[in-house]
């Protein structure tokens, strides 16, 4: 797996439909480090899978991310 992928498939786990996360919550989660947490961020959002929140800091997945997550998932 390429280096940011690992806490970029992480984050996308945490991330819920219709739930909004703060960095710091989804850096808490997933066990990341900051640089990691900002780095999968920014990288989900340019792929277009997570949305940012304007002006309450939060992100959400979007439809992309969440279409990409269910078919990423191990089946239990």
């Amino acid at each position: 797996m390429r280096f940011g992928q690992a806490a970029q498939s992480v984050v996308l786990s945490i991330l819920r439909p219709g739930g909004l996360l703060s960095a710091v919550q989804i850096q808490r989660q997933a066990q990341l480090t900051g640089w990691s947490t900002r780095n999968a961020l920014a990288r989900l959002q340019a792929r277009g899978l997570i949305v940012a929140i304007p002006y309450k800091g939060c992100w959400q997945i979007s439809e992309r991310g969440r279409a990409l997550a269910l078919t990423t998932r191990a089946p239990h």
